[in-house]
């Protein structure tokens, strides 16, 4: 593949600051007026006041990100390309034991911006985060493939593109494939530990969130904290983390979320029936095996719960701050949904919270966390913070990419009421 042409850019002091940061990206505010020169998907060499080159990148005209940088400390080189993307399979390795699904390319945080690729048993899906990055993104995937036989990572049957839609004028482009065509929705099999699973693609995220797995591993290898007890998961999607509960050894999972489509395929994973499954229909439980499903819009209504209590609830809300002017309002929907999570915990149960709001900072998500509590007059024994697995690595000059946090709070109570030891 023919690579584009690099086209000079001379920084002004602001975004040269940024690049020398190691930040991944200049945002088009910092650009200077002679950023008009260029158009949607240009390679630019990325050079200062004085002329030296300091780095490459890609232009975007589409969305707050200017440019994304794709290499730094000179000129572009293809054979330092090629070892940043050979050090992502030395970071996954180990993974390869565990599971059939993880992510290969993780972006910014793997320092190839706006490219994801995520394995699903034989499938690779490919997502590009602007029009701008197509050309780097088959480079990169066309690398990943040949470099994947003399790494140890099995070769897919077939590789899926995708781009999702992104805050900007851009719109989404078909899905396609790169290799090994066949006919969409199909199923990949895929397994995490003891668990054997289906995801259809492309889904949400290509096909489920995978950067859940450390709660997943989690649950599965610390069954003591489910084994026997009800459980809530609260914006539960295609059901994997509730499966995974019920592998554990919970008593039984109630399953909550507002996507119809998304619990029509869980249903579809637990019930041996053949009768397609529904879920048009708001707050209707509907039970199967230790299963009950429920599609409901918890942002409004949590009255089909009546006054059941759970030992153990799940909390994983979408991303509630998808833009810098949302935050408060995110903050301040944490807060209600938690206080609502509260109102249907048995005293000394176990309350998991996780974000995928990149906005709201672990510290500020701890916070909001810990303050919800005492409001509320709830206190706990212990609180275990969940680091990300390794194919979600995150750089301390990206702190938006640490956007994924699991907060597990462990003997909850009300204030006043005696605290159980670890061992009750």
């Amino acid at each position: 593949m023919q690579r584009a042409p690099f086209r000079r850019y001379q920084l002004n002091k602001t975004s040269e600051s940024v690049l020398r940061s190691g930040h991944p990206w200049i945002l088009n505010g910092n650009l200077s007026s002679a950023i008009s020169a260029f158009k949607e998907g240009d390679w630019m060499r990325l050079v200062s006041g004085q002329n030296e080159i300091l780095g490459t990148g890609i232009y975007s005209s589409n969305g707050p990100i200017g440019i994304r940088i794709i290499q730094t400390e000179g000129d572009f080189s293809l054979d330092r390309l090629k070892e940043t993307i050979r050090n992502t399979f030395k970071l996954r390795k180990a993974l390869r034991k565990k599971t059939n699904a993880y992510r290969l390319i993780h972006g910014e945080n793997d320092k190839l911006p706006g490219v994801t690729v995520d394995r699903y048993g034989n499938t690779w899906v490919v997502q590009t985060y602007s029009r701008s990055l197509r050309k780097f993104s088959r480079l990169v995937v066309r690398i990943l493939y040949f470099q994947a036989k003399e790494e140890g990572e099995p070769l897919p049957k077939h590789i899926l593109w995708i781009s999702p839609q992104r805050i900007g004028s851009e719109e989404a482009s078909p899905i396609r494939f790169l290799r090994g065509k066949r006919e969409t929705p199909y199923d990949e099999e895929i397994f995490l530990q003891s668990v054997k699973w289906k995801t259809t693609l492309p889904g949400q995220k290509g096909g489920f969130f995978l950067d859940v797995r450390n709660l997943r591993s989690y649950l599965l290898e610390k069954r003591e904290l489910v084994k026997d007890k009800e459980c809530l998961h609260l914006f539960s999607h295609t059901g994997l983390t509730s499966f995974c509960l019920e592998e554990a050894g919970a008593k039984s999972v109630f399953s909550v979320d507002g996507a119809k489509e998304a619990l029509e395929e869980f249903a579809s994973r637990i019930s041996s029936s053949e009768i397609g499954l529904s879920f048009e229909e708001k707050n209707r439980i509907q039970t199967y095996g230790k299963h009950s499903l429920i599609r409901a819009d918890l942002f409004r209504d949590w009255s089909f719960l009546e006054e059941r209590k759970f030992s153990l609830i799940v909390l994983d809300p979408p991303n509630l701050t998808p833009n810098q002017s949302s935050i408060p309002a995110g903050k301040k929907a944490y807060r209600s949904l938690i206080s609502k999570a509260l109102s249907h915990l048995e005293p000394g149960g176990d309350l998991i919270l996780l974000s995928c709001s990149g906005r709201i900072r672990e510290s500020e998500f701890e916070k909001i966390g810990r303050e919800t509590l005492e409001y509320r007059g709830w206190k706990y024994r212990e609180l275990e913070k969940l680091s990300p697995e390794p194919d979600h690595p995150t750089r301390k000059e990206f702190p938006e990419g640490k956007y994924f946090k699991v907060h597990i709070y462990k003997g909850v109570n009300p204030v006043g009421a005696p605290t159980k030891t670890e061992n009750g």
